[in-house]
């Protein structure tokens, strides 16, 4: 039997930042697809009816509110299996493994329904934490900021998640907090470097005057059509990934374990 034991090494956020990229990198078409398929697609068509109906100033008929319902739980269920997914492509590729779309996609269906329960937990919890004070919502977040793989690779709960992140996270929570802060930062700069892309088409038709507002926001509402639902994508992309590392990362230093012990994703 192969010992997956190894010596615990000291907990270090810059492994965790270059582990995340590095992983990314190597799998950059499988994590494209996926993102295309499960984040791209779904936000382009809700961001098209929704351009579509405010531009043609259509009433709020059952017909339009149910579209638009539909597309939003489209939209959820899908961000839930692209969590998944990324967590199990993210756990194959550290373990030495091949990253495969079509086990990516089952994993994620499979877990999609309990993750939504998590969010709902999380969501509750963030919530009330964020109106008490800022802060007991900050500790929270920090506090399961690993819930997401916890549940997706070892197969438990939703609670016993939660509380596994925070078995995991205590002892390392200001690092991992300075982590969270590197990572809404890269995001900040990542939507500000995709929207200056587009800026130029959006300001083709010049500075809006009376006469070209509507050539002007009909520009604003493509930009917004490519841009948002890309930035969507490609931050849940990162965060994602960058959760899995960090729970590797984090039974590393904290059980010493290897990525071999994180296999169990895979039966």
């Amino acid at each position: 039997m192969t010992d997956t034991t190894v010596v615990p090494r000291r907990f270090e956020i810059g492994r965790v930042i270059s582990g995340t990229f590095s992983v990314i990198g190597r799998n950059f078409g499988p994590f494209a697809l996926l993102a295309l398929i499960l984040g791209g697609l779904p936000n382009l068509l809700v961001s098209l009816a929704q351009i579509s109906f405010v531009s043609q100033q259509q009433t709020f008929s059952p017909q339009a509110v149910a579209g638009t319902l539909v597309g939003l739980v489209v939209m959820i269920v899908a961000a839930f299996v692209l969590q998944a997914a990324i967590v199990h492509a993210t756990v194959a590729d550290l373990n030495g493994r091949r990253v495969v779309v079509g086990e990516s996609l089952k994993v994620g269906l499979r877990n999609w329904l309990p993750l939504l329960g998590l969010a709902i937990l999380m969501g509750l919890g963030l919530m009330i934490g964020f109106v008490l004070l800022i802060v007991p919502g900050i500790m929270l977040a920090v506090m399961w900021s690993v819930a997401v793989p916890a549940k997706v690779v070892e197969k438990i709960g939703v609670m016993d998640a939660l509380q596994r992140s925070r078995d995991l996270t205590r002892g390392r929570r200001w690092a991992i907090f300075g982590l969270l802060v590197i990572y809404v930062i890269a995001v900040w700069i990542l939507e500000a470097v995709i929207m200056a892309a587009f800026m130029p088409f959006a300001l083709s038709k010049g500075l809006p005057t009376p006469e070209t507002t509507a050539g002007f926001t009909s520009s604003i509402n493509i930009v917004s059509l490519v841009a948002s639902p890309l930035i969507a994508t490609i931050s849940t992309l990162i965060t994602t990934a960058g959760g899995a590392t960090l729970y590797s990362e984090l039974r590393g230093t904290r059980e010493g374990v290897g990525p071999d012990a994180l296999a169990s994703v895979f039966d």
